[in-house]
């Protein structure tokens, strides 16, 4: 009995950083409460004493180490002791942007035409560097792709956030009409002399109602180990922004394809609920699956539409020249096309359904350890006259080592 009343002392009146690291994983953290002290005051306790500069460096420093394991069971999750960790990371991912529209006319009844483009199946090669959970990384990739991702996590006892912001060109696009291919880009002549310009920012958060037993940081940044299989329903928000611009004079006949429409903006912010599940199935392992359905309640989508001009020094007046002889003259070696005359047009709000899925396997060995994920968006836009979806899934390997 005395020696567990001097193990509970000890529990209260140590940080928790060092409880994590010196204490027998035999005895369960007790339950903060107002009586026991907080987080922040436990920060702030830690601070005093120290130069008044690296004061604030000491607060947040405390409340990190603390916060990931304030409330979790240590018979089910670990803190490592190094607090640092560094990986090298690759990743294979695959954006694809898809426009459609509806062509309606008279004569020949209603056509439909959709657009794709996408960044091809791009390999990137990248460092991610993070103190307990949240750090940055940074990816470039090679290769015939062109593109770059920056990346910022923060994943505490309970939760988790993430931030994707990525950009690739798209010189090869695919024109269907009527689910036919009409155009294909194989050659690198056929390639678009101004490639579509894509730019993604994706933000998610996560939040586990069995934070006791379940680690989210344990499958996306090792920052915890989980010892022992637990799941966890999870509730969710999402806010993604995709902008896609092919208004370059030159694209001036896929923009025209697109009814005048250049340039596409969304922004969609979603919420869901759903549930993972932490696997471990031997001692290191760790197999980790997440499905989330979302609902999109913020959903916006603006819309850029353009006028063509015809410049030839050998006609003054396009709208005099007979029917019979336009083509001809639009088609004539001198002829410049470009896109003028910019109007912004916004769609109301539309409520759509999403999806979000993560699948993790992880194996830990001493200070090193490796990590492979994928996860898998889609998001729909749309307007009256122009609608589509992104799909972005990305597989990532990482070896990672702690310090």
């Amino acid at each position: 009995m005395m020696k567990n009343r001097i193990l509970y002392l000890l529990l209260t009146l140590t940080p928790l950083s060092a409880v994590a690291q010196d204490i027998s994983v035999g005895v369960p953290l007790p339950t903060m409460t107002k009586t026991d002290g907080n987080l922040f005051q436990m920060a702030s306790d830690s601070a005093k004493g120290k130069p008044v500069l690296l004061q604030p460096l000491y607060w947040v420093k405390t409340l990190i180490d603390s916060s990931a394991v304030a409330t979790v069971d240590r018979n089910y999750i670990q803190q490592p002791k190094p607090a640092w960790a560094i990986e090298a990371r690759t990743t294979l991912n695959q954006s694809t942007l898809k426009m459609e529209t509806t062509w309606e006319d008279p004569e020949i009844g209603n056509m439909n035409l959709w657009a794709k483009s996408k960044n091809g199946l791009s390999t990137s090669a990248g460092l991610w560097l993070g103190y307990r959970g949240y750090g940055f990384g940074y990816s470039k990739e090679f290769g015939q792709t062109s593109g770059s991702t920056l990346a910022f996590g923060a994943m505490g006892g309970s939760f988790g956030i993430n931030l994707r912001i990525g950009t690739y060109n798209s010189d090869m696009p695919d024109l269907y009409i009527e689910g036919e291919k009409l155009t294909s880009y194989d050659e690198d002549d056929d390639r678009l002399e101004d490639p579509i310009k894509v730019r993604t920012l994706f933000l998610d958060g996560y939040y586990m109602l069995n934070g006791k037993h379940f680690s989210y940081a344990a499958a996306y940044d090792n920052s915890l180990i989980q010892k022992r299989s637990a799941g966890s329903i999870v509730v969710g928000g999402m806010y993604c922004h995709s902008r896609a611009d092919y208004s370059a004079d030159s694209n001036w006949l896929l923009t025209a394809l697109m009814e005048g429409v250049g340039k596409v903006k969304f922004s969609q912010g979603s919420i869901g609920a759903g549930y993972a599940y932490n696997w471990v199935p031997a001692r290191g392992w760790l197999i980790s699956a997440m499905a989330m359905p979302m609902l999109t309640l913020y959903n916006r989508t603006t819309k850029y539409v353009y006028d063509f001009a015809l410049v030839n020094p050998h006609v003054e007046d396009w709208d005099a020249i007979p029917d019979d002889e336009f083509e001809e003259w639009l088609f004539d070696s001198e002829t410049d096309i470009g896109v003028v005359g910019e109007t912004e047009e916004k769609s109301t709000n539309k409520v759509k359904l999403n999806f979000d899925a993560r699948l993790s396997v992880v194996y830990n060995f001493d200070r090193w350890y490796v990590r492979v994920y994928g996860h898998y968006n889609q998001f729909r836009y749309g307007s009256d006259t122009v609608s589509g979806r992104v799909t972005d899934w990305t597989a990532n390997a990482s070896l990672g080592f702690r310090f």
